[in-house]
């Protein structure tokens, strides 16, 4: 009996040993990871919002009072579509004022261009007039030299020139007028009053000598500056209108031009349009309030080009991405939905509030349905 006691205890014990022996762990093959290892072989995970790649808050440089708005959110716009009108922007009831202020600005460019375009036909005027006026001066030249040279010159009067001469002669008619007026009531028999009178005869012949001298003197020198006049003239008119006159035409011309583009920049002030097709997101005023200039009044995005914009990337993240990398893109509000993407931006910094995270830009390659601006994106990379 106690050898048959000592085996059972025997056999007991192997049992055990071998129970023990067997629950330990095998040793795990080479070039095998833990657990650990290939959730990080796995890849990296950020979070990030999907957001338009191009969307845009719209607003007025002028202010004033909201006539109609004429859109609502979710409304898809055309380019140059309007979106709210301020008072009196509105084309069937336009305000007077600036419609007058359009009109003038539109008449004075059209007046601007007529002048410069009216410049041709009066250089050719004016040329046709210079060479007219050449002509007659010269004619004038011609006649009055011609008298002058054959004009009598008193022997007293030869060694002065026309404005001496004059004088002269004009001094010496007062003096023989002042010596005639004592006896010039005298008797026609008197010697003395016949002689201060043949005196002043004298007198008043060599002033009138000297005073058609003058004259012609005068009116020569006046043909040949109108001569000289008049070939300028032509000269500066012969190939075309004065550069003067062209280039004060087109100043005329664009200040014309700035007035009206001003006065239709204060007309389209009033009105706000669509920069590009797209969605209406939000629409920040009514009718009857106040617009202030600048404010943002309506916003506008292209939904159908929606990206990822990372939120949380750290440093070490973005220092294992390139340009062009593959990502995959999953959506808290899609569950199951996964969509295939690329890195399409990497910024050259981090964001400046501190956190030292990138935002990164990824695109994706199908917009899934129900994808909407604003929900929360996972996005998993290999490094």
């Amino acid at each position: 009996m106690k050898k048959i006691s000592l085996v059972l205890s025997f056999l007991l014990l192997a049992g055990l040993l071998l129970s023990a022996c067997s629950s330990q762990p095998e040793p795990a093959p080479a070039g095998t990871e833990t657990e650990t290892q290939s959730t990080s072989a796995r890849g990296v995970s950020a979070s990030g919002l999907v957001v338009p790649d191009q969307f845009a808050s719209l607003s007025l440089p002028a202010g004033g009072l909201v006539a109609e708005v004429l859109v609502s959110e979710g409304d898809t716009v055309e380019a140059g579509q309007p979106l709210v009108r301020l008072r009196g922007s509105d084309p069937e009831n336009p305000d007077e004022e600036l419609l007058a202020r359009l009109a003038a600005a539109e008449l004075e460019l059209q007046s601007a261009q007529k002048s410069l375009g009216d410049l041709d036909r009066a250089a050719s005027l004016a040329r046709d007039e210079a060479l007219r006026q050449a002509a007659q001066a010269a004619l004038q030249v011609r006649d009055t030299q011609y008298a002058l040279d054959n004009l009598s010159v008193p022997a007293n009067q030869e060694d002065l020139d026309p404005f001496e001469a004059f004088d002269q002669m004009k001094a010496n008619y007062d003096a023989a007028w002042d010596a005639y007026e004592p006896y010039k009531d005298d008797d026609e028999s008197s010697e003395i009053r016949e002689q201060r009178q043949d005196d002043l005869e004298a007198a008043q012949s060599d002033l009138n000598s000297a005073l058609r001298r003058l004259q012609l003197t005068i009116e020569l020198q006046t043909a040949q500056s109108a001569l000289e006049k008049a070939r300028q003239d032509f000269a500066i008119y012969q190939d075309g209108p004065d550069p003067k006159d062209i280039a004060l035409a087109q100043a005329r011309l664009a200040n014309a031009e700035a007035a009206l583009s001003a006065a239709k920049a204060v007309v389209d002030d009033l009105e706000l349009s669509a920069p590009a097709a797209g969605t209406v997101t939000s629409v920040n005023i009514k009718p009857g309030e106040f617009a202030a200039p600048g404010a943002p009044l309506v916003q506008l995005a292209d939904l159908n080009g929606l990206q990822v914009e990372m939120t949380d990337l750290d440093e070490q993240g973005a220092a294992q991405l390139s340009m062009g990398d593959a990502v995959v893109v999953s959506f808290d509000a899609l569950p199951g939905v996964e969509v295939p993407g690329t890195i399409a931006f990497i910024p050259p910094k981090a964001m400046v509030d501190g956190s030292g995270d990138f935002k990164v830009i990824v695109s994706l390659d199908e917009l899934p349905e129900g994808l909407r601006w604003g929900m929360t994106a996972f996005v998993d990379f290999q490094p």
